[in-house]
This record gives structure tokens, C-alpha cells and sequence, in this order.
């Protein structure tokens, strides 16, 4: 999320979560961590959190944080965001211990492939692959404005928003570097994730009109007609996003601290409240409970685990 923006939004922010529905519709069921996923997980949940439960993950990160991705082998990754000097690619262990792997100028969404760790540079209008085994950063494209979020989609090219006041188009971007425009008609797009179905794309939007919108996906990629499904009432600024086997969307609610949980049928339930400045959402991979998202704070140094008693997709 752009810090500029968030911070004016602050003021208005107020400190109580309700919701409502806009449009109607079943939409998609849901895939997890940014990209779509293989549904019907029968992992086993944790049993040290609850449902709803927020719980502090690991010891204070060295920066606020902001992306966070679990790679095909379940490893997790956060982006670690420094206003003085390079930002940081953290490789974060079950036990919450943290390390740097990869360091660039700008690092903010992620993504994971088995390629690497992309990386959206909001600095530097960038998108970036990362090794995290060699440090090694290398441009996918650039010239994206400030990108802030990015997705692999099921055609194999990745989208990427920037929620920067007056921008309403989500990008694509090809493996060549090649840029187009996906869609437009999106006010301030930031978190993004596919349904299982690969039907819809699920999109939150963060100053303008905020909320949940979803885009239409044809068989071939095309993008359908916009449409705003969910309003968070008195909760500003929507940021990341993620969605469990059974369909349901999580959106990070970063000034009001809060998770919200959005089932299919559009009915929204807040699921945790006191996550502070939560950024970007993941259910846990491998050896992370698969019934837990693990969140970043944008304004604190502490990532946080949320219990939501269903499991999301496996990568």
C-alpha cells in the first residue's frame, strides 16, 4: 500500500468495523495466497489458536512489512520496507526467526513461482524476479508506475495494480517484459486473487470507492466488466487479500485493524479484530498451519497470525 496515502486516510478512519453487500451474486470460490489453488485440502488444522484468534508471530521484524508469499515448498517470505536505505526480502521460519535473503531498492507485493519470488517495486515502477538462494534480483518489466500488488495468473503472465489516487487499471505483464493494460475501471487497485474456478478475480480497492470488487475472467484471460461487490462500512483502506478452499475471501482492513471474512454469498463476518496495520494476507504452506493466515503490518514491526478454522489451498 502507497505509505503517502494510507496516512492521509488515517484521519478518517474510524475505529469500528461493520459491513455491507453491493451487487449481490455468488461470485467465484477461492484459491489461496495471491494465485489460484487446488481446493478440497484436507490438512489438519493447529490446535494452539482459535478461531478468530490474534496471535503476535515471531519477534519484531528490523521494518515495517508489507508482501508476504509462501513459495511451492513452503517457505515464507516477507518484504521488509526501509525509508533509508534498500528494502529487504525476509525469509521467516516457523518459529517466527527471520533472515534477509535478497535486498533491492523497492520491494513491496510478492508473489511466489517456481522461478523465484516476484517482487512489485513501488520505488522504482518495477516488477522484479528474485532468487532467494543467491540474493540475485533481477527486472521482469518496467515503467509499471508504482506498482503495488502482484498476481500470476493461469495463463502464465502476472497482473499488477497500483493504488495510487486517480489510477483504475490493473496491468499485465508477460515473462518478455512486455506491458498492456488488463482492465481498467478499477479506483485504487491493490490486493488481487483468483477464484478456483479461474472465473473471477477478486480485487480489493483501497482510497477510491474502497472495498471488493470483482473483475469477470473469460476462458481465454480475457477481463469482464467491473463491478464493485462489497462495501466495508466505517473501515477504510482494504489492502491484501486471500481466500480459503471453501471459497471465502479475507481482506485486510489496515486502519481499523481488522480481518474481514466475505463467503460467496457476499455475507460479511469481521473474523479478527487488534491486527495492527495489517497489510498482506497467507494461509500457511508446508510446515505453517494451513488453517492460519499469517499477516504483515504495514506501521508496526510485528507480523501476526490469525486462526480461521479452514484450511486454504495447497500450492
Amino acid at each position: 500500500m502507497n505509505k503517502c496515502l494510507i496516512l492521509g486516510s488515517a484521519a478518517l478512519a474510524i475505529f469500528m468495523g461493520c459491513s455491507s453487500t453491493e451487487g449481490g451474486g455468488t461470485g467465484g470460490t477461492g484459491g489461496a495466497g495471491g494465485t489460484a489453488g487446488t481446493g478440497g485440502s484436507t490438512r489438519a488444522c493447529a490446535t494452539d489458536i482459535a478461531v478468530g484468534e490474534v496471535q503476535p508471530f515471531g519477534g519484531p521484524t528490523p521494518m515495517r512489512t508489507e508482501g508476504i508469499t509462501f513459495d511451492a515448498d513452503g517457505n515464507l517470505f516477507v518484504s521488509a520496507l526501509d525509508s533509508e536505505a534498500d528494502d529487504q526480502l525476509l525469509s521467516v521460519t516457523t518459529e517466527g526467526t527471520f533472515a534477509p535473503a535478497a535486498e533491492s531498492e523497492s520491494i513491496l507485493g510478492l508473489e511466489s513461482d517456481p522461478s523465484g519470488i516476484i517482487a512489485a517495486a513501488i520505488a522504482t515502477g518495477e516488477l522484479l524476479l528474485i532468487d532467494p538462494a543467491t540474493g540475485d534480483v533481477d527486472p521482469i518489466a518496467t515503467g509499471l508506475g508504482a506498482p503495488n500488488f502482484v498476481v500470476t495468473t493461469p495463463w502464465d503472465t502476472m497482473l499488477v495494480s497500483d493504488d495510487s489516487i486517480g489510477e483504475d487499471t490493473i496491468d499485465e505483464v508477460t515473462w518478455d517484459g512486455d506491458v498492456s493494460t488488463w482492465v481498467t475501471g478499477v479506483p485504487t487497485p491493490n490486493g488481487m486473487v483468483f477464484s478456483l474456478d479461474e472465473r473471477t478475480l477478486y480485487v480489493a480497492t483501497t482510497f477510491e470507492q474502497p472495498g471488493l470488487w470483482r473483475v469477470p475472467v473469460s476462458e481465454d484471460g480475457q477481463a469482464g466488466t467491473p463491478e464493485k461487490w462489497i462495501t466495508f462500512e466505517n473501515a477504510t483502506t482494504p489492502d491484501g487479500v486471500a481466500i480459503d478452499s471453501e471459497g471465502n475471501v479475507y481482506v485486510a482492513l489496515n486502519l481499523v485493524a481488522q480481518v474481514a471474512k466475505v463467503d460467496p454469498a457476499g455475507n460479511v463476518t469481521i473474523i479478527a479484530e487488534g491486527v495492527a496495520s495489517a497489510a498482506s494476507l497467507a494461509f500457511g504452506q508446508g510446515d505453517f498451519d494451513p488453517c492460519s493466515l499469517y499477516v504483515t503490518s504495514l506501521f508496526e514491526t510485528q507480523l501476526w497470525r490469525v486462526g480461521t478454522g479452514i484450511p486454504g489451498t495447497e500450492k
